[in-house]
């Protein structure tokens, strides 16, 4: 039977990992309603879906889930950076049709062997 569960993450736990403390610095992101300086200008809306190994264990699939994450991050940055934006606010995770705005966790989706994060986020410019 096939597995189609969704699970909630530690955003600080998948913040924390090598491939997410590797990305880019300049471009800054914001999580949920977390507070940041006034938008000057909002260039556009992005997703992105990036996905990693489902393991055997809970450790094993939060490390997928966290790297999965990393890799959406990763994109929403790069857009971020190509659009000649400072930041990526209001970022949310989504699961099927199911959303999530949070400053403290995100959602995963786990199947047989892969995970899957999809984040969605504004690109913005920052008032000087």
């Amino acid at each position: 039977m096939a597995r189609n569960d969704r699970s909630l993450q530690s955003l600080d736990d998948a913040m924390r990992t090598p491939e997410a403390t590797a990305l880019r610095s300049d471009v800054k992101v914001y999580f949920g309603n977390q507070r940041h300086p006034r938008v000057s200008q909002t260039i556009g809306e992005w997703s992105s879906q990036r996905r990693g190994s489902a393991g055997r264990t809970d450790p094993e699939t939060s490390s997928g889930c966290h790297y999965a994450f990393a890799e959406a991050l990763g994109q929403l940055i790069k857009r971020a950076a190509n659009e000649g934006g400072d930041a990526v606010i209001n970022i949310v995770s989504v699961h099927g049709d199911a959303p999530l705005k949070s400053t403290a966790q995100y959602l995963c989706g786990i199947g047989n062997v892969k995970t899957a994060v999809r984040l969605t986020g504004t690109v913005v410019k920052f008032g000087r």
